[in-house]
């Protein structure tokens, strides 16, 4: 029978025999009409994520796609200028030889200073015909095949230090001529590669969050969800994930701003993760706004906020006044004490979907 046509008495069976399989007790307590709206907002919430994680994917294409765009710009504007200048001196050769004839023609030319003019520009017409096809303006004599080689030598031996300068400079000559380059690695194996400098923490880095290589996590202790950032350019992409592996919330903000946000975002994990009615991205702006406009410690009463409050603090001020909060729910006051320090080494986050 077709997915599409099981009758609704099939359907209520099937969703009760897989709450029975996965030992969902919540399940047997329903009727057949709340389990069937129960399945439906699975289904919406479902929805919801694919269509956050299809922007999230659109929103890193456009990053990528525009950091490659400016890489190949800058690398051939260093060299446009000297392409136009070479191609256009060797096109323009030809009539410079023609004009230099007509200059020095005297005022009254006798037959044989007319001949001598005629056969300069045969002479024209002839190198104009032997100068090759119009690809070797735009790159002449292979110049683009020369950078692309000498880039490959530069790119293998830069991470090799002591280094011979006389094997160095063959293996440069070889690229300029265009021959085999054999002996490329073994040059570079003579010599020890360059330690590696380590990247400097970023100004967010401190209790809660840990370095997983390439990208940083923080998730304080007793909480399930966990937030990860990525560094995209002078910003940082930020994502929220749930105890259960859910995107609740995804966005992109400076790095000034994610030590204030992350905790905001966290407080606001359990809401969302039983409310999945709005847009991930709409939830990430919103906090992000409210993080923004929420009073630093000290500010409204003009006293000087204690060393190393000022995050918690907003933290707490943004997740109070943030517009997604339900209305129901208890807030916490912005001057409530703040909570015990936490240990400097926070637990990995779960593994998000």
């Amino acid at each position: 029978m077709s997915v599409w046509n099981t009758p609704a008495t099939d359907r209520v069976a099937a969703l009760r025999e897989q709450a029975a399989r996965y030992g969902e007790e919540s399940a047997a307590g329903l009727s057949d009409l709340e389990l069937l709206n129960a399945a439906y907002e699975s289904v919406l919430r479902e929805q919801i994520d694919t269509r956050d994680r299809y922007m999230s994917l659109l929103t890193s294409l456009r990053h990528h796609d525009d950091a490659v765009r400016t890489a190949a710009t800058s690398a051939f504007r260093d060299h446009a200028d000297r392409y136009a200048q070479h191609a256009v001196r060797q096109h323009m050769r030809p009539f410079d030889a023609l004009l230099y004839r007509v200059e020095q023609l005297p005022d009254r030319p006798g037959p044989q200073q007319m001949d001598g003019v005629r056969s300069a520009a045969v002479r024209v017409r002839f190198e104009l015909k032997e100068s090759g096809p119009a690809e070797d303006l735009i790159d002449p004599e292979g110049a683009r095949h020369t950078l692309r080689t000498l880039r490959h030598v530069i790119g293998v031996l830069e991470a090799r230090e002591g280094l011979d300068a006389s094997d160095v400079l063959g293996l440069v000559k070889n690229a300029l001529n265009d021959e085999t380059l054999i002996d490329l690695f073994t040059v570079a194996d003579r010599g020890t590669p360059v330690p590696a400098v380590e990247p400097p923490a970023p100004p967010f880095a401190g209790p809660g969050w840990s370095d997983l290589g390439g990208f940083w996590a923080y998730q304080p202790d007793g909480s399930g969800a966990h937030v990860k950032a990525y560094p995209i350019g002078e910003d940082w992409y930020l994502d929220l994930w749930s105890a259960r592996g859910q995107l609740l919330a995804f966005g992109t903000v400076p790095a000034t701003e994610v030590a204030a946000l992350a905790p905001a975002l966290i407080a606001q994990a359990d809401t969302w993760t039983r409310d999945r009615s709005e847009y991930a991205w709409r939830r990430f702006t919103d906090t992000a706004q409210a993080t923004r406009t929420a009073p630093r410690p000290g500010q409204d009463t003009g006293q000087v906020p204690a060393p190393g409050a000022s995050a918690a603090a907003r933290a707490r001020a943004a997740t109070v006044s943030s517009p997604n909060r339900l209305a129901g729910s208890a807030a916490s006051s912005p001057s409530s004490p703040p909570s015990a320090a936490r240990p400097a080494t926070p637990a990995a986050p779960r593994h998000s979907r």
